[in-house]
C-alpha cells in the first residue's frame, strides 16, 4: 500500500517496533526518509529514526532517551550548524510535557531555535501529530514559516494529504494521531 505527500507515491512503513503499520509512523518514517539528502551533516531531535532499520548517520539530541549515541541535553543548548534537521513526533513535548516547565511558546521556540541552527542553504523537515499541543497547533495552522507544509490525515486504513492544516484530537481510536503535520523550511 501507498499515499502521496507531495505528488510522490511512498510505501508505508511497517515494523514490528512500536506498531509501526497502526500509527502516525507508517507514514512518518517514509516521508523522512525520502526528504533525508544523504552526505549531508544532520541533526535529528528525538531519537526515533535509530529505533528503524536503515538509520543514517546523524548526531542524535534527545533531552531523555538514554541510548548509545544519544546525546542527553535539551534542544534550546544545541549550538551546532546544522546542514539538514530532522525532528519526527518530538517539538509538540518540547517545555509542553514538562511538567512545571511548562510553556505554552516552548514548542514553537524550540522549532525557531533550530532554524536559527542551519547553515545557509540548510533545510529542515519536522513532523508533529496534531491535537497534542493546543498552542502549536494554532502556530502550524499560521503557516509556522516553513517553505512547505502539508497535514496527513487518517483516511480508513490510509493517509491522505491535505494542503490546509488539519487538527485532529490525538489518541481517539485507533490510539494515536489521526493527523500529522508536517513542515519543511528550505
Amino acid at each position: 500500500m501507498t499515499f502521496t505527500y507531495h505528488d510522490t507515491e511512498l510505501a508505508y512503513a511497517d515494523f514490528a517496533y512500536n506498531t509501526t503499520r497502526l500509527n502516525e509512523r507508517a507514514v512518518e518514517l517514509p516521508v523522512v526518509w525520502s526528504w533525508l539528502q544523504p552526505g549531508l551533516r544532520t541533526l535529528e531531535l528525538g531519537n526515533v529514526l535509530g529505533h528503524y532499520p536503515g538509520a543514517p548517520e546523524r548526531t542524535v539530541v534527545d533531552r531523555y532517551e538514554e541510548a548509545e549515541g544519544v546525546d542527553n541535553r535539551d534542544v534550546f543548548d544545541i549550538s551546532d550548524r546544522w546542514e539538514q534537521i530532522v525532528s519526527v513526533s518530538t517539538v509538540e513535548h518540547v517545555r509542553w510535557d514538562e511538567g512545571s516547565e511548562r510553556e505554552a511558546g516552548g514548542s514553537q521556540a524550540a522549532v525557531k531555535h533550530l532554524a536559527s541552527l542551519l547553515e545557509p542553504g540548510g533545510r529542515m523537515l519536522v513532523t508533529v501529530p496534531t491535537g497534542h499541543n493546543a498552542p502549536l497547533d494554532e502556530w502550524l495552522m499560521s503557516g509556522a514559516g516553513t517553505t512547505r507544509a502539508c497535514t496527513l490525515v487518517r483516511d480508513g486504513d490510509g493517509w491522505v494529504q491535505t494542503d490546509e492544516v488539519q487538527i485532529m484530537p490525538y489518541g481517539l481510536p485507533p490510539g494515536w494521531a489521526g493527523a500529522v503535520w508536517i513542515g519543511e523550511w528550505n
